[in-house]
């Protein structure tokens, strides 16, 4: 093989691996370790699943379309275990596509909630036992809420 055709053999090579879907898995855990949440990110599909996963099991899932929401403002809310709820979690802006989450025991929204002039508000979300993870930064805003692993 000649010098330039190796050269558009490795460039060829190298745009294939790199169109290859990749799998971006974050692992979130409650401050008190007694709740887990695995999100999945697919291409332009997330995926919300109770427990720890390091795949997208047959149940137990939410797959959601991410592929409107701005970069810079792609975020999950998440408050642990309240009165009704194991978990509550809202990615704004984010499309519903499937569910096979037990809506009994989890609580999950496509748009944060308004506050008395219409407007969206973490508020929420920034109180004890809730976190804000930014996409855009990779960690929580602010530091404080959950354990986060990142795969």
């Amino acid at each position: 093989m000649k010098p330039t055709e190796a050269s558009i053999f490795v460039f060829f090579v190298s745009i294939i691996l790199m169109s290859c879907e990749q799998s971006e898995v974050v692992h979130f855990t409650s401050l008190d370790k007694t709740q887990q949440l695995t999100v999945i990110d697919r291409g332009d599909f997330r995926y919300l699943i109770d427990g720890h996963h390091s795949s997208v099991p047959k149940s137990n899932f939410i797959k959601l379309s991410v592929e409107k929401i701005d970069p810079v403002s792609d975020c999950i809310h998440i408050c642990w275990k309240n009165e009704r709820y194991d978990w509550e979690v809202v990615i704004d802006k984010s499309v519903e596509v499937e569910s096979k989450l037990d809506t009994g025991r989890f609580k999950f929204n496509t748009s944060l909630p308004v506050d008395d002039r219409g407007i969206p508000t973490e508020k929420k979300f920034r109180q004890e036992k809730c976190a804000i993870f930014s996409y855009y930064l990779m960690r929580l805003t602010p530091d404080t809420g959950a354990i986060v692993d990142i795969e």
